[in-house]
């Protein structure tokens, strides 16, 4: 789950993923993309805060009024991230992006869905170029 610059140039092209504008994602799209990514780190960040906040709130008497006033807000805003993240995950899952409930519950996914949305792990994979192999499986469908 490390950051790379792919993941920011993914994460600048948000809005074209979205809509869905591309047929594939970019090359540089391994196992997990900059949105999943992104979305590790809120979950863990979330965690740690909610955690943190939560011990002082359990044990006021071991801090200052004011911190623990501080930990209840940021408390209830890292629960409120988190949430926000749960219920984009489930979507994304199911109507978002078709085809990646089964990735989440069967562990697997077709040749198509992985070249489709992680070339370069399609690529780390097969030893195939996914481009190529999109195009020999549109020929192979549409009779080019």
């Amino acid at each position: 789950m490390r950051w790379t610059p792919a993941d920011t140039e993914w994460m600048k092209r948000m809005k074209t993923y979205i809509k869905h504008q591309d047929e594939m994602e970019p090359p540089t799209v391994g196992f997990y993309n900059g949105g999943q990514k992104l979305m590790f780190w809120e979950i863990v960040g979330g965690s740690v805060a909610y955690a943190i906040s939560g011990f002082m709130m359990w044990f006021p008497e071991l801090f200052n009024r004011w911190l623990v006033s501080i930990a209840d807000v940021v408390h209830d805003i890292s629960a409120l991230v988190m949430l926000f993240g749960i219920f984009f995950h489930v979507y994304l899952s199911t109507f978002g992006e078709p085809g990646t409930i089964q990735a989440m519950t069967r562990g697997t996914v077709s040749k198509e869905w992985a070249w489709t949305h992680h070339p370069a792990w399609y690529k780390e994979m097969t030893g195939r170029d996914p481009y190529q192999d999109m195009e020999a499986e549109k020929d192979r469908l549409y009779g080019k």
